[in-house]
């Protein structure tokens, strides 16, 4: 694996740059794909295309900061790691944050699903989730898919 991916950082750096045209982020995301790629060495099969494989595993790295990117992420002083202000008018309102983070409160009280997502929106990926909380990867993804339902459903009753 080694040698595979010393003869193809070039062409990962050059992927990478299709995605983004800044080369700090670019860089990143060749060395994030680096990085999956060795700590998946051992269960990667030589019969199979490197390539294919490297350009698969960047794909879906950068398809996660895309998805990341696009969420707001809510933190206070609370237990919660939700913080800032939110309003539908753009304008800064701290008693509508107040009135999401008390919500989403109240709802994770009342549902396992919800700390998942918190933590999913803060950046952990779903197997650190599952590592953290000491549940099946499936079931973290689950809770996460019902936590973000149940939390659309609540703030936008």
């Amino acid at each position: 694996m080694e040698k595979l991916l010393t003869r193809n950082l070039a062409w990962l750096n050059g992927l990478a740059h299709l995605y983004y045209k800044n080369e700090a982020d670019a860089e990143d995301l060749a060395s994030e794909t680096v990085l999956r790629l060795w700590q998946a060495k051992d269960r990667y099969d030589e019969k199979h295309a490197f390539r294919s494989l490297a350009y698969k595993v960047m794909q879906n790295i950068y398809i996660n900061q895309l998805n990341r990117r696009k969420r707001v992420i809510f933190v206070d002083s609370g237990h919660l790691p939700l913080k800032g202000t939110f309003a539908q008018d753009g304008t800064d309102s701290p008693v509508l944050s107040r009135q999401i983070v008390e919500t989403v409160r109240k709802e994770a009280q009342k549902s396992v699903c919800i700390r998942p997502v918190i933590m999913y929106a803060i950046g952990y990926s779903y197997q650190e989730i599952a590592d953290m909380t000491k549940v099946p990867l499936g079931t973290v993804q689950r809770r996460i898919h019902d936590g973000r339902k149940n939390l659309e459903r609540v703030l936008t009753a």
